[in-house]
């Protein structure tokens, strides 16, 4: 307990997070400058992720540097959480000291949430560009279970308190993520690990080697064929297959009005003269990492099927 600026009672605790970068090669000032800011943004998540797997309200919280250690980097932080009561400070100190596992779960916890936000965000990453990442997804789900056993609660409660602290502004998360690995990016056999050393809790060397560092967001685009489906024609400019018109796929995408292109062998007398017809068409989507969703940008019409009379 501490007396805040205006002389009222603070009831906090202060949790470790240390995580180990296992590397041969030397790590550049820069990139460890970069894997702190990163874990300062990812800090954010922190608080929603201890409620959910404790059930205790945390009213806010400070991330300090303990210390940094070269060879194999070690950057050690506190995290100091902040609590409304000295009854929901003495549940959180109780939640830290005891564990399944034996030993107090104090100087783990942040480590094993650290590690798995990183996870998280390498496997929204790889979902994202579509990459082949058979060890990330394994591993994270390692990760998931190793922290519920040390917690004492099932994979399903870590997965629900992982989703919802993931909810908002992915991109951001995985960028964080991506930079919290600055320092051993590109290294020969490097891996991160959750504490002061080589432990098996660890984003190990085939995951990190799976990670797509130099990801551009903007280039991701896929494209979804659709046979036979009925074209509502909005807007139309009988001068151009390129420009000026636009259109709804009503059985494909509900009401979203989108721009429509036609191939060169498209009979475009079909389309001048009816407002709706059947058609062949594929539709390019944008992936949204932050809504973890395809959203569609424009529909290219490959046939057009005659009326039936």
């Amino acid at each position: 307990m501490t007396n805040t600026d205006d002389n009222q009672e603070a009831y906090f605790v202060e949790i470790p997070l240390n995580l180990y970068f296992k590397t041969d090669e030397p790590v550049a000032i820069k990139d460890v400058a970069k894997s702190l800011l990163a874990i300062e943004t990812m800090a954010k998540r922190f608080p929603g992720m201890l409620t959910d797997l404790t059930g205790i309200d945390i009213d806010h919280y400070e991330l300090s540097v303990s210390k940094i250690e070269t060879g194999s980097l070690i950057e050690a932080l506190g995290l100091m959480v902040f609590l409304s009561s000295p009854e929901q400070r003495q549940a959180l100190f109780d939640f830290l000291e005891n564990s399944p596992m034996g030993k107090p779960l104090k100087y783990s916890l942040m480590g094993l949430l650290a590690l798995l936000l990183v996870s998280e965000s390498y496997n929204l990453l790889t979902q994202f560009t579509k990459s082949d990442a058979p060890t990330i997804q394994g591993n994270h789900n390692t990760l998931i279970q190793i922290t519920a056993e040390q917690i004492g609660t099932t994979p399903d409660e870590v997965r629900l308190a992982l989703n919802n602290a993931t909810q908002g502004k992915r991109k951001e998360l995985v960028k964080a993520g991506l930079d919290v690995a600055a320092p051993i990016e590109n290294h020969e056999n490097a891996s991160l690990h959750a504490g002061e050393s080589a432990t098996s809790v660890s984003i190990p060397v085939e995951a990190i080697q799976e990670v797509p560092f130099d990801v551009d967001f903007g280039t991701y685009e896929h494209s979804i064929g659709y046979i036979e489906t009925l074209l509502q024609i909005r807007v139309l400019d009988r001068d151009s297959v390129d420009a000026g018109w636009k259109g709804l796929l009503p059985n494909v995408l509900g009401e979203a009005r989108l721009r429509i292109l036609f191939d060169t062998d498209v009979d475009m007398e079909l389309v001048t003269t009816q407002p709706e017809v059947t058609v062949d068409a594929t539709v390019t989507y944008r992936n949204d990492i932050n809504k973890g969703t395809l959203v569609p940008k424009y529909i290219t019409v490959t046939k057009v099927y005659p009326p039936q009379r």
